[in-house]
């Protein structure tokens, strides 16, 4: 069902023209929504400050439609998605949603709610309410896979970042389509120490969806160089890192080494606060969610390759950005920063400072709010 985050606050009339926000996203379970390599995870915090926006300028309230999908044994991201995988009763809640003659900006994440969106659209449920509808599609997959076929049917396609754009310009997408708003990661829940003695060896967690050999020859020079220095696997590095082939890489070390390797099925925030920085190795076109959290939570990020993190930290000033392709540079690099607990919380606080002003819920609430306001026009 729909779930109503904010009651109209009506004010001078002078000002915007109210419509109604109605959001399409894959919630997923409760569950779901720690893992902080997921979008589920800030979908709500977002959208709760769009709400709150809402009220502000006198319009109509801001709700959230979860898109379900029916039980399936194709993982979450996977490509042979459709209509028919969705929970029929989406398209109910949809239409419930829409039962009036507001007029309306949808915004649909992911391909999931950008079919419901323009399915709903094209429908016969409420003439009136749809005429006066606009879609917006947030895809979650890279520029030119299925997902993005529906852009013919948005009056704007939402972007995570310069490089997505010029990617999504490169397939063909009008630049008029094109709105460019960074990601957010929710607010860490805890305050979470970046001062005081330094009085253990680093722990750092591995992020990222990139495990492949080349990664786990930096990790072993790195463990190699430091007695002190703990390595933690998290999310989907943490599942990689179970499979037999990398699984039989790790044993190989000694077992001084491997006894400092561990691993996490999942990104939380208990997580986060017992590593000291987060190593993330994220492969185009993944958004960088768990290093987003990491800024959040005071802990540097150290970008590896091509990672899209890149995008969301200052080299030098809140993490690092190595690439290049020699193991042994790149493990130097994370070592000398793993290496001084002073520089690691420098780079946390700096870090927590980006977020504040680049990637916290609101922020990215305000930027769709004038997409919104652009579009409804």
């Amino acid at each position: 069902m729909s779930a109503d985050l904010g009651s109209p606050r009506h004010l001078d009339s002078s000002g915007p023209a109210p419509y109604a926000v109605t959001v399409l996203a894959p919630l997923g379970d409760p569950e779901a929504r720690t893992d902080l390599e997921r979008p589920e995870a800030a979908v709500l915090e977002v959208f709760n400050a769009v709400a709150r926006l809402t009220q502000v300028a006198g319009r109509a309230p801001t709700q959230v439609v979860p898109v379900r999908r029916k039980e399936q044994p194709v993982p979450y991201g996977a490509r042979r998605r459709s209509v028919e995988m969705l929970d029929a009763t989406t398209l109910e809640d949809v239409a419930d949603a829409l039962a009036d003659d507001a007029p309306r900006v949808v915004h649909a994440v992911g391909w999931e709610a950008g079919v419901v969106a323009v399915a709903v659209r094209q429908s016969n449920v409420t003439p009136e309410g749809i005429a006066n509808s606009v879609v917006v599609l947030e895809p979650l997959g890279a520029p030119g896979s299925p997902e993005w076929s529906l852009a013919d049917h948005a009056a704007a396609l939402v972007v995570q970042s310069e490089t997505d754009r010029r990617s999504s310009l490169r397939h063909g997408i009008a630049a008029g389509l094109l709105h460019v708003v960074p990601p957010a990661a929710p607010r860490c829940p805890v305050d979470l120490a970046t001062d005081g003695p330094f009085e253990r060896g680093a722990v750092l967690a591995v992020v990222g969806d990139g495990l492949d050999g080349w990664v786990l020859d930096v990790v072993e020079r790195i463990l190699r160089a430091s007695a002190d220095v703990h390595v933690v696997f998290a999310g989907r590095a943490g599942r990689d890192s179970r499979e037999r082939l990398h699984a039989r890489v790790v044993r190989s070390w000694s077992p001084a080494m491997s006894a400092r390797v561990h691993a996490s099925a999942l990104v939380t925030w208990p997580l986060l606060a017992q590593v000291d920085g987060v190593v993330d190795i994220c492969t185009p076109p993944s958004v960088p969610r768990a290093a987003l959290a990491a800024m959040s939570a005071s802990r540097p990020v150290l970008a590896l390759g091509d990672s899209p993190a890149a995008d969301v930290v200052d080299h030098g000033q809140t993490g690092l950005c190595l690439t290049g392709p020699d193991p042994s540079r790149l493990a130097a690099g994370i070592g000398r920063v793993a290496g001084n607990g002073e520089l690691l919380r420098r780079l946390g606080r700096a870090g927590r400072e980006r977020w504040a002003g680049e990637h916290a819920p609101h922020v990215r609430a305000e930027r769709l709010a004038a997409v919104y306001d652009e579009v409804a026009d």
